[in-house]
């Protein structure tokens, strides 16, 4: 993630503007939360929407919480909405009637009488000229409320969840990919949203998602006939396990080895859905091949010549030199917020060599970096900073990757170079180099981009081209799951 947040998720903006990528879904310190509620079989909770039995769960109502501009928060200060067709809003007990293309705007700290709504004529869509994605406008589906508070405005999308996952697929996925690749991606967003609105995450907004990283990218890319036709055609479809959904999570890009739920979220024991395995024709092919070590995860990544499902993404291979200076800039900061969102993922070390979890110590001036732990998929578990004045332990993948930002430093990659706020993965190797100014430097060397356990989207992707359908796709990465209808009763 999920949970979420993300936030920042992973956005790799020039190569998803080509279509070779999506947003793909990156969550922040709130996936860990999310998967640790997702094992606990928290009590679904009454539905306010009743529905007829046997109706599939597409047709239920979903309130999505609309994030400003770039993703950055959720409190608009100023909303100005528009119609395709005519409009009808209310406010309180007033109603009122605005004509196709009439522009109105809701300012923050202007009183209004009651809740705003905002409805659309049957078949049309209400654009939000105050929000822009990908240089446009976005129309929802639905209807729109607004509330109010100091901090601005929020803005619920109400809509079926139908409708969402029309604009979550384009949005996770680009639709110029195989349908059977496109049908899994609805399949798995799907599940994942019914976990999703099962949880309390965003109660304090009234809403069931929102529209990030954090949870699902949605209306980032406008619904188009193709990811209409993959939600339809796999209408109710869920993952499940034992009559029961799962938690499907997926990502952009694999290194060539998916990482078990385990060693992603750092739980005490494995996952049964979430395995490690090569992502080759057949799970049991290498499956069992032990990355832990340093020397075979840099074998792997430098020399290896398996033909995995990845092998021909831009992110299957990446790399970038860092500055230690530039590594050291705010670590403390950073390593501040890593720990309070959990404690037990950053350790201080004692006297006796051992980590310990306490008050977080600084670290002062940051002389080395060493990998302490990897997951027998090759992904980084645990990495040490050593300062000048403590050593602390850094668990988890999204922590390492963030403690390990490259800020403006360029990040090689198949498609080209970018910059990044993360480390695309935590499946890398290091050596201490010297830059081009003559300073400390390290030269990461990794693979993927994401998280990396569940569904691989350019895995999946290269499986569909080869002929694989959507349910052979879903069975392959979640690991010992099929995919059924579900339905929702009275």
């Amino acid at each position: 993630m999920v949970l979420s947040v993300l936030v920042l998720g992973i956005l790799v903006a020039d190569a998803y503007r080509r279509g070779d990528i999506t947003l793909h879904r990156e969550k922040t310190v709130l996936l860990q939360e999310e998967f640790l509620i997702s094992q606990t079989g928290k009590p679904e909770p009454t539905n306010p929407v009743t529905k007829a039995q046997g109706e599939t769960i597409d047709g239920q109502k979903t309130r999505i919480l609309l994030s400003t501009t770039g993703f950055t928060g959720v409190f608009h200060d100023l909303v100005t909405v528009q119609g395709t067709g005519e409009l009808t809003v209310s406010e309180g007990k007033e109603i009122k009637k605005y004509p196709a293309g009439k522009k109105i705007t809701f300012q923050k700290g202007q009183k209004y009488s009651g809740r705003l709504l905002i409805e659309a004529a049957e078949g049309e869509k209400i654009q939000v000229c105050s929000i822009t994605r990908q240089n446009r406008h976005p129309k929802y589906r639905g209807k729109l409320e607004l509330k109010q508070n100091k901090q601005g405005f929020t803005i619920i999308n109400e809509l079926s969840l139908r409708e969402y996952l029309y604009a979550v697929v384009p949005s996770e996925l680009s639709t110029g990919h195989d349908m059977e690749a496109l049908k899994a991606q609805a399949v798995c967003a799907r599940t994942y949203a019914y976990h999703q609105m099962r949880s309390d995450r965003f109660r304090e907004y009234g809403a069931d998602l929102d529209d990030s990283t954090a949870c699902q990218v949605y209306n980032n890319i406008p619904e188009d006939k193709r990811s209409r036709k993959a939600v339809k055609d796999t209408s109710g479809e869920m993952v499940v396990q034992g009559g029961k959904p799962v938690t499907t999570y997926y990502y952009s890009t694999s290194w060539g080895k998916s990482a078990s739920g385990k060693e992603v979220w750092n739980t005490p024991s494995e996952v049964s859905h979430l395995q490690s395995c090569m992502q080759t024709e057949g799970r049991e092919n290498g499956s069992d091949r032990d990355l832990s070590q340093d020397a075979a995860f840099r074998r792997f990544l430098s020399q290896d010549t398996a033909v995995t499902y990845d092998k021909g993404a831009d992110w299957y291979r990446w790399n970038v030199t860092v500055s230690l200076s530039s590594l050291e800039q705010g670590m403390d900061a950073v390593l501040q917020s890593c720990y309070q969102t959990n404690p037990s993922m950053v350790l201080v070390q004692d006297n006796a060599g051992k980590y310990r979890k306490q008050t977080l110590q600084p670290l002062g001036k940051l002389r080395k970096i060493r990998i302490e732990s990897r997951g027998k998929s090759g992904l980084i578990t645990a990495l040490a900073l050593v300062g000048s004045e403590h050593v602390i332990k850094v668990c988890g993948q999204y922590n390492i990757r963030k403690v390990l930002s490259p800020g403006s430093a360029k990040i090689h990659y198949g498609g080209g170079e970018t910059t990044m706020a993360l480390l695309p993965s935590a499946a890398f190797y290091m050596d201490r180099v010297t830059d081009t100014a003559g300073n400390p430097a390290y030269e990461i060397h990794g693979g993927g981009c994401g998280h990396g356990t569940g569904m691989s989207q350019c895995g999946a992707s290269e499986m569909a081209e080869q002929g694989k359908s959507y349910r052979d796709i879903l069975q392959y990465y979640f690991s010992g799951c099929e995919v059924a209808s579900k339905s929702i009763s009275k």
